[in-house]
């Protein structure tokens, strides 16, 4: 009988020490679990927490939002140390969203209140840029165009080491030759409607922009035409040597250029003395 008990007596404390380990094994792993497991990151509190809001929702791209948690920042926190900060990624945010207009506005704001911010340059460079992403095709509206070289360039001068100087000077070609190709056109269509001379204004006009633009040729070639047309042989004449002059031996840069060349050739030999 006294055999059993102490059988009994042995087996409860194995079942209490097998238990006891158990509970400690399952303490030890619900550790490990918690300490693998990233904390959810949490915001900084008041001005500084909702300006991080609305600049993360700009980097993940949701620019909508990012413009709604931006707006309300500057409504609540009017004096806070991130105000450029915010006005930078709102501007940059109407930008992404093709909203010229607006990010205009965010950086001529960022610029006029805070001159000396370290985003200035960037401003700067977004203002004139949103001019350049606002051109229209040449037919259309000039106004974006002109904008853009002369906000390019003015940036330029004030930052000619600036970080988007290639940007600029690149936006600026686009930009010229865009008006060129727009003042070749209307100087077409004078010519076509028999107004000779505000046909030649429009084609001088075109090369005065930027006479390496594609239709340069065409525009010198219609200057040629127009003279032409009104019997002033010798301006006609004069107009062709300079066309061939600037042509060279690389007409093939400017659009119908070899054939414009061949045409003055035949010019100067035919046109009336």
């Amino acid at each position: 009988m006294r055999a059993v008990c102490l059988g009994i007596e042995r087996t409860r404390r194995i079942r209490a020490s097998a238990a006891l380990a158990c509970g400690a094994l399952m303490a030890v792993c619900s550790l490990l679990i918690s300490c693998s497991s990233s904390p959810s990151p949490v915001a900084a509190p008041g001005a500084r927490g909702d300006f991080q809001r609305g600049r993360e929702a700009y980097e993940k791209g949701r620019h909508l939002r990012a413009i709604e948690l931006l707006e309300d920042f500057e409504r609540r926190h009017p004096g806070s140390q991130y105000v450029d900060d915010a006005l930078h990624y709102l501007g940059k945010a109407h930008q992404a969203r093709g909203e010229h207009i607006l990010a205009r506005q965010a950086f001529l704001e960022l610029l006029d209140a805070f001159p000396q911010s370290t985003y200035s340059e960037d401003a700067w460079f977004e203002l004139a840029y949103s001019w350049y992403l606002s051109m229209r095709s040449p037919p259309l509206d000039s106004e974006p165009a002109e904008e853009a070289i002369r906000t390019l360039r003015s940036y330029l001068r004030r930052f000619p080491e600036g970080s988007h100087r290639r940007e600029a000077e690149e936006a600026i070609d686009v930009a010229l030759r865009t008006l060129a190709e727009k003042d070749y056109l209307n100087g077409r269509t004078y010519f076509r409607l028999g107004r000779p001379g505000a046909a030649r204004r429009y084609f001088q006009k075109s090369l005065d922009r930027w006479r390496e633009a594609p239709t340069t040729a065409q525009a010198w070639d219609g200057v040629g035409r127009t003279y032409e047309k009104e019997k002033r042989w010798e301006e006609a004449r004069e107009a062709y040597a300079d066309l061939l002059a600037h042509l060279g031996e690389d007409p093939g840069r400017f659009k119908d250029g070899k054939a414009i060349r061949r045409r003055a050739r035949r010019k100067l030999d035919s046109l009336p003395r």
